[in-house]
Formats: structure tokens, sequence, C-alpha cells
């Protein structure tokens, strides 16, 4: 970047300060915020709007029979399959149809596409999409971009040589780069990527290697994403990943996995390893998992200690195979334990048991805030506030509850010599229990989400963060479209200019700027 850029940046975010939404005194320290951002990436599921690969059919849905004259559904069972997700024929008085690109969010994508494919047969296009063209291995397919899902239809297929490698692309370009510039434009300055949902690891049925997601496998995008895309992004955007490892996985399937990250990844490149996602919290499988494996070792005989107990002599073996494996080159690999971020307790059970001082690098916990307003017991009440009134509240729990839990499990972190991650943070605002039914609640915490003092809190809630002893920051999540479940995106699609992303694009290009600059200091 040469200077006159520089001074030109650095003259647009000085015009943008100050913000207002901070209080008591919290201005003073606006320039401090972590140095290390990061963010999880949003799960790959075909109804995203977060569109990561150039091929534009990436996140298809899997197939469906849909039987003519019948009500649509996923059940009918499919006929015999193809080993990487295609059919071998098409039932009688039958359709076999796929979402191709389901996300109504298609404004940013060609109108003209082509979707190719390999074999003998022939597809046929309906809802969002419209057949222009048919050439050899090729339709040309009009987008419609309208809120109808981009669908295909497998008209027919030769057994002997079935329709397969199914893909989409703007018309005209087969691009040799994996993955679309504007996503990696936004991923650019951030210092570590989390995949735990691009590893599907919530709930996650994977035991062996061969369970893996593998390439070319059509329809499963949901199921995980291979490792070879994860590695060969991180390599991409220099970035260093953070892997949730599957909560059943075997030692070999442990092994196995490191040995691909070695082979493949940067060796510049540092290694985030953490065993699954949340095991002290009883909403997933691995909770439930974790439980039953504890007892069962008579680690304790109280259910939760035993719990928390098996996830931390798991993690321990985890990384003990990860730093064999990495053996010569074991700094690279930074060892994660995670906590539940408002019980210090759980804290504490896991970083003394047995064997995890040898392997902790890192406290993990999930530092959110506004999660208390959604409960069922606050519908009624919260759900009648204005926006300025549940600003008021956030940012009384932003600088005293949230605060003071942060800075407790920062005590917890140094008292046993690791570092303080958050693995996922942000806002919260979400009903659960039933209260996510109440449409005006779900409304009211939508505009939260759009609103500029979201932003705002965020930038006092990271600065916080900062002071009180937090190191990287996962931001949750890159991208996800807003619903009565939560608007857990920093952007709802790539049309979007939310206030959330502006404040952490805001402070990405600071630290980018000031490590440019060398001692540059923004203008207040």
């Amino acid at each position: 970047m040469n200077r006159r850029t520089l001074l030109q940046m650095l003259a647009g975010l000085a015009a943008t300060e100050p913000f207002n939404g901070f209080s008591s005194g919290q201005a003073s320290a606006r320039e401090d915020y972590p140095s290390r951002l990061g963010v999880n990436l949003s799960p790959m599921n075909y109804w995203a709007t977060e569109q990561v690969f150039s091929d534009l059919g990436y996140n298809a849905s899997r197939w469906r029979v849909q039987i003519k004259g019948a009500p649509f559904t996923w059940d009918t069972p499919l006929p015999p399959m193809t080993p990487d997700g295609y059919p071998l024929n098409v039932p009688a008085n039958s359709t076999m149809e796929s979402f191709l690109i389901f996300s109504r969010e298609r404004r940013n994508l060609p109108v003209n596409l082509s979707v190719y494919y390999d074999g003998k047969g022939k597809l046929g296009y309906r809802e969002g999409a419209e057949l222009e063209a048919r050439l050899p291995g090729r339709d040309d397919v009009r987008n419609l971009r309208k809120d109808a899902a981009f669908t295909t239809i497998m008209m027919e297929t030769d057994p002997s040589d079935p329709v397969r490698n199914i893909r989409v692309y703007e018309r005209g370009k087969r691009p040799t780069q994996r993955f679309r510039e504007p996503f990696l434009k936004r991923l650019k300055r951030m210092s570590t990527l989390r995949f735990m949902d691009w590893m599907a690891t919530n709930n996650s049925t994977v035991r062996s290697w061969d369970d893996r997601p593998r390439v070319g496998y059509f329809g499963k995008s949901d199921a995980g994403t291979p490792l070879e895309y994860m590695i060969e992004l991180s390599n991409e955007l220099q970035i260093d990943p953070w892997f949730n490892m599957p909560h059943q996985a075997d030692d070999d399937y442990i092994r196995r996995f490191a040995q691909q990250v070695k082979d493949g990844l940067d060796g510049n490149l540092v290694v985030n390893v953490e065993y699954s996602n949340e095991v002290w919290n009883s909403g997933f499988g691995q909770a439930e998992y974790a439980k039953e494996k504890g007892l069962a070792l008579g680690l304790s005989s109280n259910e939760f200690e035993a719990q928390l107990r098996y996830y931390a002599q798991r993690t321990t073996e985890i990384l003990a195979i990860w730093k064999d494996v990495f053996r010569g080159q074991a700094q690279r690999i930074v060892g994660i334990y995670a906590a539940q971020s408002v019980n210090d307790w759980t804290s504490e059970t896991i970083l003394s048991w047995k064997g995890v001082r040898a392997h902790a690098d890192v406290l993990a916990i999930a530092p959110y805030f506004g999660g208390g307003l959604g409960s069922p017991e606050r519908t009624e009440q919260v759900s009648r506030w204005p926006l300025a009134q549940l600003f008021t509240e956030l940012e009384r729990e932003v600088l005293n509850d949230n605060r003071k839990m942060i800075e407790t499990q920062a005590s917890v972190a140094k008292k046993y010599g690791v570092k303080l991650y958050a693995y996922e943070g942000g806002q919260h605002l979400v009903g659960h229990s039933g209260a996510e039914n109440n449409e005006r609640m779900t409304n009211l915490f939508i505009a939260a989400n759009r609103d500029r003092r979201m932003g705002e809190l965020y930038l006092l809630h990271l600065n916080i963060w900062q002071r009180s002893g937090g190191d990287a920051y996962a931001l949750y999540s890159s991208m996800t479209d807003t619903s009565k479940w939560g608007s857990w995106g920093l952007l709802e699609n790539e049309s979007d200019s939310n206030p959330k992303w502006l404040a952490i694009e805001k402070i990405l290009m600071r630290r980018e700027l000031q490590s440019e600059s060398g001692s540059v200091r923004i203008a207040q």
C-alpha cells in the first residue's frame, strides 16, 4: 500500500469517529482492541447465504425423489447412487431434483451461468433457473434472481456413464481459483478461521477416517467440508486455522487428520486444535457422550464433573497425538481447552485435571452478551421494549456483568499460565425454549442487529475484552440470514453493510494501517 492510499484510509477512519454509544468514560480507551480477531465460518448448508466457492453449485442440496402429482417431500427412498452421490437411474413416474443454488440472495451473482457435468444424460431446470441452450456436457442457464431456488431436475442418466461432477460457473469463465474473490477479500485481515461449523462439529457422527467428508461428493456440504479445502483456504489467505476434532473420532482419525495438515499447511502457520465444541453444553450430543464416558471411566460420581474431566482428558490425548505428528514443530500446535463462560468452576475443573498443564496453551470461552433477554420468563416484557431501551440494557450488561465475567475468566487463565481466547462471541439476541416463536421479540432482535448502535456495542465489548486480559477473539459468525433462530452473521448476505461488520472492519483496517505505518495513531 502506498503512502497516499494509507493517508486516505486514515482520513476516512478519522472522519467516521467518534461513536456516541460509549458510556462511563469508555471512549478514552477506544483504540485498545484485540490484536488478533478471527471469525467462525458459517455452516455450509444448502440454504447458506455465504457463497464461498467459484463453483456456485458447491452447496447444492442432496437429491430427492419427487413423485409426480404428490406433495413435496424429502422422504421418498433414493434409487441406487454412485459413491459420490449421483443417481444411477430416475425412478418411474418421478423426478430427481436438487437445489443447486437455494439462497434467495442472488443479486450478487451473474445472470448468465453455465452448468457443467460429466457423463451422459439430460438435466432440466425450474423455479429460479431457466434453460437457454444445451451443449455437450454443458447447459447455459439463466439465473432469474428471484425468491425461488435455482433447481435442477435429473431427466435422464446413463447407468453405465451417469451424469456426475455437476459444477455451476459464470458463463464463459472456468475459474482456476477455488474460492470467490469477495469471500477471500472479507477474510483477508483475520488472524484465525475457526472451522467448527465447516466441520459440522455439533452432534457429529464421524468416528473413523473413512467417515470424513470427501472432495467431489455431491449434496453433502452440510455434512462437513473436506479438509483439503480448509488447508487450501488457510494457505491462500495465510491465516491460522482452528480445527475442531469430532467427539467420537478415534485415534487413527486424529493422527491422519494431523498428518494431512502437517503435509499440506504452510509451515509459517500455527494450528489451533480443539476437541469438539462446547462439550460442557447439554444441548449437544457431544456433552452426553462425554458424560457417559466420564462416568464409565469413574472420573467422578458427579455427572457434570465426570463430563468435564473426560473432556479435559480426551483433549489432552488428542493434543498429544498432534504434537507427536508435528514432532520437531510442536510449537506450531496451540492446545485449546474450552469452558462455559459464565461458570468459572468449569474452567477450574478442566484446567486442573491431570495431564492438562502439559498441553494447555489456551482457555477459550464464549463471552456473548444479551443471551438472557430471549428467555421465556422475559419474553412479554422484552418484546414490548423500544430499541432504545434494549440498547440501554445491552450496554449495561456489556459494562458490568459481561465485563466481570471476562475478568474472572482472565484470572483463571492467568492462574494456570494460559491465554484467554474467545472461541465464539458477539451479540446473543435470540429467543429460546418457545420464546423464539414470539414474532414481536424476533423482529426487535433483528432490528437491533441492523442498528448502528450494535456496531458501537461490538467496539465497546471488544475494547473491554482486550483491557480485561483477553487475547484472540473468534467472532460468531461470518454470514447468515436472520430468523427466529438468531441473527448470528456479521453480515446477512453479500450485499449487506451491517453495523457489526463495519465495526469489525474498522478494527481490522486500523490494525493493518498501524502495522504498515509503524506508529500511526488514528485521530480521535
